[in-house]
Parts: C-alpha cells; sequence; structure tokens
C-alpha cells in the first residue's frame, strides 16, 4: 500500500502507541511472532546499497538521508518508535537511532558495521535507548579487507553504546545468511522485553 506517498508493507493496527519500522526482505515470520499491539511499517526498498547507505563511499549512494527525510515525515508525538533491520538495513537502523530520540528501541541483527566511516560515527551517539546487536560467528571469517572487521567493529559498538543504553550482544550460530528471520526475531522479542523502562 501506498503509506505518506510510499510503497509500504503495513502489518499490525495503526491505531497502536508502538510504532515499528523494520528493513527486511520480508517480516511475514516477524509479524507472525510478535505478542504486542503494535504497527510494522516496512517500506519498499528497491536498492539497498544504495536507498540504506547512510553516506556515500565507493559502490554505494549514500541516500540514507532521504529515507530518513521520509521516516520523520510520517513521526508524531503520540506514538513510540522502534527500528530494525538486517545487514544494511541493521546499519541504518543504528544510524537512524542515533541521531534521533524519538527511536526508544533499536535492532541490528547482522548490521553492516563493516561500512565504512561506521565507528567514527559511533562516537558521536550520546542518547539512551534499548539496543539489540547480533552478529554470526562466521561473518567476518573472509579475505575480503572490509567484511572481515564487522565482528570488531560489532563488539566496539556493544562496548560504547552500553555505556548509556540498555544494550546486548548475541553471537549467532552461522554466516551472514544463516536464519536471518530468527534472528531478527529474537531481537524483538528482547527489546519488547526490556522497553517497560519506558512505560514505567
Amino acid at each position: 500500500m501506498i503509506y505518506y506517498g510510499r510503497e509500504c508493507q503495513i502489518y499490525g493496527n495503526q491505531d497502536a502507541d508502538v510504532y515499528i519500522f523494520c528493513f527486511f526482505h520480508d517480516c511475514t515470520s516477524i509479524v507472525e511472532s510478535l505478542k504486542k499491539n503494535y504497527c510494522l511499517i516496512a517500506p519498499v526498498i528497491k536498492d539497498w546499497n544504495s536507498e540504506l547507505s547512510p553516506w556515500p563511499v565507493d559502490g554505494f549512494a549514500g541516500k540514507g538521508e532521504e529515507l530518513e527525510k521520509w521516516i520523520l515525515s510520517t513521526m508524531t508525538s503520540s506514538h513510540h518508535y522502534i527500528i530494525a533491520g538486517y545487514s544494511l538495513g541493521g546499519l541504518f537502523s543504528l544510524w537512524m537511532y542515533g541521531r534521533h530520540e524519538s527511536f526508544i528501541g533499536c535492532i541490528s541483527a547482522s548490521g553492516s558495521l563493516w561500512f565504512p566511516g561506521w565507528i567514527n560515527y559511533l562516537h558521536t551517539i550520546n542518547r539512551e535507548a534499548v539496543v539489540y546487536l547480533s552478529l554470526g560467528r562466521k561473518e567476518s571469517k573472509t579475505k575480503n579487507k572490509l567484511l572481515c572487521t564487522v565482528e570488531q567493529n560489532t563488539i566496539e559498538t556493544y562496548h560504547y553504546l552500553s555505556k548509556n543504553n540498555r544494550c546486548i550482544y548475541i553471537e549467532e550460530n552461522g554466516g551472514h545468511f544463516t536464519e536471518p528471520d530468527q534472528r531478527m526475531i529474537r531481537g524483538f522479542k528482547w527489546v519488547f522485553e526490556n522497553l517497560s523502562i519506558f512505560f514505567e
């Protein structure tokens, strides 16, 4: 359906208090696992490398700010917001969480934290939220000079964010394409279990 001028998949109740922006190839299994009252918005992403990259580097157009502007145009003060994603969607979600206090929860499952410039950006984040990070144990086992940094960068992200956030880092079995649906589902389960600090 068209939501605020953009093609999206919409799940759940649009009158819910909790709104979720989700960047994943197919949110069906996630939706089936959620027990809370929510509205999940999954924007259709036609070019992940372009639309979900926060700044331009070789091979990535860095058009994340265009998607950011659209997301912000949909948000109101009457909802609580969570942002979640896998791979580049996880990178984009963390980048958005770092820029906007409106996001009380963030899930980055197998996030592309090898992305050039990520660690420099990470150290500009100064806020509190509930943050879930996960990564497959085999994801850094590669000869690619960029991709092999993903474990080190994810661990550094966890240690930095843990200073001010309720944050967890989960090591998953396998590589990048091992059970992505289950990784996302585990992330949502943990975040919802820990969001009570915002509703007390």
